[in-house]
């Protein structure tokens, strides 16, 4: 599943609907590799159908998670509702339908678990960090954050976003401060990510995994590790679940090694 397009949010918008994708694939479509070894392992084909609201960060990898899943059980439909994991916690104590919830934010998580709408313990499942992305070439010269001064334009999420949290405790661990004249604020990394790629932005603070996937688009630009934020990303089952196994066994599968398999190749750090 490719990164969702049209995410280009205007300067200093704050509003986008989270996307919903569904992926109820055909079993004839085939699997990834991994996905043997899956259906090797797991004895029992489940059916049922299932929204799991994830980070937008998530979208490649849970989209490629969703068709070998599929593949093992055919009969079982995941679908993903990817947004900000802001907006997500507060859909979810709003009461749209989501039977797990996977944030780029434990303190999202938190949120949800304490306003009582978790089943059980969350459990992390991966790890991110940041890069700064540039247009194609780096014309402005731009390798660090402290250089991100040069820029006319920076695209950074959202505070209430988890990458707009973490890109400004960078800025602040660096010392650096970008004028918010020079800001435009995406509602997720996706639409920020957008702003270089096919926006006005000049530079762009978003995940590793979202660096790694703009080929041609931008370049990456490493952030040390002495000015870069981590941050974590749980999982767990939302209390009004229409299907507790099916959800229990999705975020199974997400921490099973073939589901760490994925996160590690889309560049996601281990949990632990």
């Amino acid at each position: 599943m490719n990164r969702a397009s049209g995410l280009i949010l205007p300067r200093r918008s704050l509003a986008m609907p989270a996307a919903l994708v569904a992926v109820a694939l055909a079993a004839a479509c085939g699997s990834s590799s991994g996905s043997s070894s899956t259906a090797s392992s797991t004895k029992v084909s489940l059916t049922g159908s299932i929204t799991v609201s994830a980070a937008s960060s998530l979208i490649g990898a849970f989209g490629q998670l969703g068709t070998q899943f599929h593949s093992t059980h055919p009969g079982a439909t995941i679908a993903f509702n990817f947004g900000s994991s802001g907006t997500l916690a507060i859909q979810i104590q709003q009461g749209s339908p989501a039977d797990v919830f996977a944030s780029a934010s434990p303190s999202d998580m938190t949120t949800v678990q304490q306003a009582g709408d978790i089943e059980g313990t969350p459990a992390i499942f991966a790890r991110n960090s940041l890069e700064i992305v540039v247009k194609p070439g780096n014309p402005l010269g731009i390798h660090s954050l402290a250089d991100l001064t040069k820029a006319k334009v920076v695209a950074i999420c959202v505070s209430t976003a988890p990458c707009g949290a973490t890109a400004e405790q960078a800025l602040h661990k660096s010392g650096v401060s970008v004028p918010s004249s020079k800001v435009t604020l995406g509602q997720d990394v996706d639409a920020t990510l957008a702003e270089v790629t096919t926006g006005d932005a000049d530079a762009a603070i978003v995940y590793v995994t979202n660096a790694k996937t703009v080929a041609n688009q931008g370049v990456g630009i490493p952030i040390p590790a002495s000015q870069n934020v981590t941050t974590s990303y749980p999982i767990a089952v939302v209390k009004t679940t229409k299907d507790l196994a099916l959800s229990r066994a999705w975020i199974a599968y997400v921490l099973s090694p073939d589901g760490q398999k994925v996160l590690r190749q889309a560049s996601f750090l281990p949990a632990h």
